[in-house]
C-alpha cells in the first residue's frame, strides 16, 4: 500500500505541527515517515495511516524531532563554513594570493604616510563591521518577504542571516579598542609591524567580502541540485 498525495500533506502538516519550521528538513523527515509507514502497512496492512503514522514517529524517541532539527543545524553550519574556507583558502594560493599581497602593500603604503595609525585601523574595523550586519538585516527582510509569497522557510538561509547578524556581537572588539587610544597622539609602528597589521585588515576585509558576495550564492546553487523547489523559491 502506498501513501497518496494527501497523506504527504498530513506529513508535512505533521511536522510544523512538531516544531519543524524548515522546509527542507520537513521534506527529508516526511519522505522517512514515508517509508516506514509503507513498510509498517506491508506487514500490518490493516493499520489506519494515523496509527502507522504514530508508530513511526515514536522511533525518534522522547523528543520527536528536536534532535533531528539539532543535527541538520550542525551538518547546515559545517557545509557553509566548509564552502567559506574552501574560497577563503584559494586566495592564498597563486595566483590569488598575489591580489592579497598587493592590497596588504597599497594599505600599508597609505598607513605609513598618515599618522594616529592605530585609530584609523579602528576606524576601518567599524566600516567593514557595518557591511555584514546591514547584509544580515537585508538578508533577513529578503526571507520574510518570501516566506510571505511561499510560506516556506529553508534552514541554510538561517545560517546565511545569522552569519551576518553575528557580527553585531563581534563589533564589540573595535568598541574595546577604541578605549585605550588616546586621540590627541600618534602612535607609530616599525615597518615589520605596520605590514602585519595592514596583511591583517586585508585578510579580515578579505574574509567579510567572501562572506557577504561569494559563499551565499555558492550555497544556493548546491541547495538549487537538491532541492528543485528551492530554485523556485529563489525567485519569489
Amino acid at each position: 500500500m502506498k501513501l497518496n498525495p494527501e497523506h504527504i500533506d498530513q506529513l508535512y502538516k505533521f511536522t510544523r505541527a512538531h516544531f519543524v519550521e524548515w522546509y527542507d528538513l520537513q521534506t527529508e523527515l516526511v519522505d522517512h515517515l514515508a517509508n516506514d509507514i509503507e513498510a509498517i502497512w506491508e506487514k500490518e496492512p490493516g493499520m489506519s495511516f494515523d496509527q502507522a503514522k504514530n508508530k513511526a514517529f515514536k522511533k525518534f524517541g522522547v523528543f520527536g524531532f528536536m534532535d533531528v532539527i539539532a543535527d541538520k543545524s550542525k551538518a547546515v553550519n559545517k557545509r557553509y563554513w566548509r564552502v567559506l574556507w574552501q574560497i577563503f583558502k584559494d586566495y592564498f594560493k597563486l595566483p590569488k594570493i598575489i591580489i592579497t599581497l598587493t592590497i596588504s602593500l597599497i594599505v600599508f603604503s597609505t598607513l605609513k604616510l598618515t599618522g594616529h595609525v592605530i585609530l584609523i585601523m579602528i576606524v576601518a574595523f567599524w566600516i567593514i563591521f557595518i557591511f555584514p550586519v546591514i547584509f544580515g538585516f537585508r538578508y533577513n527582510l529578503k526571507l520574510k518577504r518570501r516566506f510571505k509569497r511561499t510560506g516556506k522557510k529553508w534552514m541554510l538561509d538561517e545560517v546565511i542571516k545569522q552569519s551576518g547578524l553575528l557580527f553585531i556581537i563581534s563589533i564589540q572588539i573595535p568598541i574595546q579598542l577604541l578605549r585605550y587610544v588616546n586621540l590627541d597622539s600618534t602612535f607609530t609602528l616599525n615597518s615589520t609591524a605596520l605590514f602585519l597589521s595592514s596583511f591583517f585588515l586585508t585578510v579580515f576585509s578579505l574574509f567579510v567580502y567572501i562572506l557577504i558576495n561569494l559563499v551565499p550564492p555558492k550555497l544556493e546553487e548546491e541547495m538549487c541540485n537538491l532541492y528543485p523547489e528551492y530554485k523556485v523559491y529563489l525567485k519569489a
